[in-house]
């Protein structure tokens, strides 16, 4: 507010100073060019008086209404420093309050008299005198000075009248300049009135800035402070769309985007520990169920020899299960190091072939289970992608279908082309379906809707995990759509480019 404050009177008072010096510039110039021009008339003038005639009186007539004209006090000087006239400035009124008339004119010459007295018994002023030599050396003088006769601050301009080249007396016109002394206080006033409403009306302004732009910044200092102590929830109202309030959306922005992180970082670490307690458990059980049987064989606990080869075809299984699962993690890890598959890695693959082929090789599990599995592949489409990938991707989706179908239900297998020309591929089943909270984690790493890791559906919980990274890798988007009680349906929309059209 100082500052602002301050800035105003710097400006008032250096507009001030430069119209001042402008106007008083001007006004000198002006009044001094006038002085001088009525100065070098009335050298004519002048001489042709002292020439022809000696006539005081005629000259205080003229030099009266010279002063009258010009409003100059005028004084006239011969070649020795003697006053001759001057209009005397006590006479511009009689004691009645009346203006002199012609009569009255003869009073000048006891006046003059008077003044010259005056002036000698003071030495003359050493500057007026200085004025005198410049005049009578034949130049024309412009000043300002100190008059000391009028006790005041004048317009001085001295001229010589005579031969030319040759000063017979010095001609002086001095204006006073109380008048201009006035109309510069009357400025000065006016700018002072004019700063001081600057200050009134500044102190308003400084108000406002601080509801406009002080308060926001203090509650962006806050909001960042609050941010800094991990509470993201703080926002700063804004208002408007200049600079400070595009500040404040960015430090809103930054605190959505902060709390986004957070909220992913905690998820993922919550999904990092439910991986290492579901890996535990998963690696856990068959472990266990190894250690048990192969430890009732060795110790003798079981002696039967069917029990035995029971036993050890146990421990087969479940060391081959094992094994498919650290499998599957390499996989899984291997193709997210790994980027979209490079166009020399594609080659055509028939889609509808191939959703044809993995529905006959589950066809002898869906018969076990009584499912029918439904089949309606375009042969035509081809698409750009890696065989054993796309089998696998297939595979891993329908038999997920399979086993979340109930006896009697449908698994329906489709491929078709879209307006946009990309492919559809849709997997849906008639199982239990996935409740809605628990959608966009079923493509996490052991999974499980089922919480409490029952065994009743077999499997890793790896599968969707290896799902996905394959579509990512083929360029592909899909899509989960469920109700509980009603099935579950996977899409699978392979883009533009990767279809091979005919």
């Amino acid at each position: 507010m100082y500052s602002f404050m301050a800035l105003i009177m710097v400006i008032v008072v250096g507009v001030t100073a430069g119209i001042s010096y402008l106007i008083a510039d001007y006004f000198f110039k002006t009044n001094e060019q006038e002085l001088a021009e009525k100065g070098n008339e009335m050298a004519a003038t002048v001489e042709y008086f002292m020439g022809f005639s000696n006539s005081m009186e005629m000259l205080n007539r003229y030099v009266f209404a010279v002063d009258r004209l010009v409003g100059a006090r005028i004084w006239l000087f011969d070649d020795k420093f003697e006053l001759l006239a001057a209009s005397n400035i006590n006479t511009d009124y009689k004691q009645d309050g009346t203006r002199p008339g012609i009569k009255d004119l003869t009073m000048l010459e006891g006046s003059v008299a008077e003044i010259a007295r005056e002036i000698k018994s003071g030495k003359l002023d050493t500057k007026v005198i200085t004025i005198l030599k410049d005049v009578y050396s034949g130049k024309s003088v412009q000043s300002q000075i100190y008059h000391p006769y009028y006790k005041e601050q004048v317009m001085l301009v001295g001229v010589p009248y005579g031969k030319p080249g040759q000063a017979r007396g010095a001609i002086l016109l001095a204006q006073p300049l109380s008048g201009f002394d006035s109309f510069l206080r009357d400025i000065y006033i006016y700018t002072s009135i004019v700063a001081i409403l600057a200050l009134i009306l500044s102190m308003f302004m400084v108000r406002s800035l601080a509801r406009t732009i002080i308060k926001p910044l203090v509650s962006m200092k806050d909001s960042a402070m609050a941010i800094a102590a991990g509470d993201y929830t703080r926002k700063v109202n804004v208002h408007g769309q200049d600079e400070v309030a595009q500040l404040g959306k960015a430090l809103n922005a930054l605190g959505n985007d902060l709390s986004a992180f957070v909220a992913k970082t905690e998820r993922a670490e919550k999904i990092r520990r439910d991986f290492v307690a579901n890996v535990s458990h998963e690696l856990r059980t068959p472990l266990t169920i190894i250690r048990g049987y192969n430890e009732a064989i060795s110790d003798g606990t079981v002696t039967d020899k069917d029990m035995i080869q029971r036993y050890r075809l146990l421990i087969n299984e479940e060391t081959m299960r094992l094994e498919r699962m650290i499998r599957e993690l390499l996989d899984i890890s291997r193709m997210q190091a790994a980027d979209e598959l490079a166009p020399a890695k594609m080659q055509p693959l028939p889609l509808g072939a191939i959703v044809r082929n993995v529905a006959e090789k589950l066809m002898v599990n869906a018969v076990e289970r009584n499912v029918k599995l439904l089949v309606h592949v375009d042969e035509k489409i081809q698409i750009m992608g890696q065989g054993d990938q796309m089998v696998q991707l297939v595979l891993i989706i329908g038999d997920n279908a399979l086993k979340y179908t109930p006896e009697n239900g449908t698994v329906t297998f489709v491929t078709e082309m879209q307006q946009d020309g990309s492919v559809k591929m849709t997997i849906s089943d008639q199982g239990p379906g996935i409740p809605e909270e628990d959608l966009p984690f079923i493509w996490e790493r052991f999974y499980k809707v089922d919480k409490s890791h029952s065994r009743n559906v077999p499997g890793t919980g790896l599968g969707l995990a290896i799902a996905r990274e394959i579509i990512r890798m083929h360029g592909a988007k899909v899509q989960v759509f469920s109700k509980l009680g009603e099935g579950t349906r996977f899409e699978i929309t392979f883009p533009k480019d990767k279809v091979i059209s005919e």
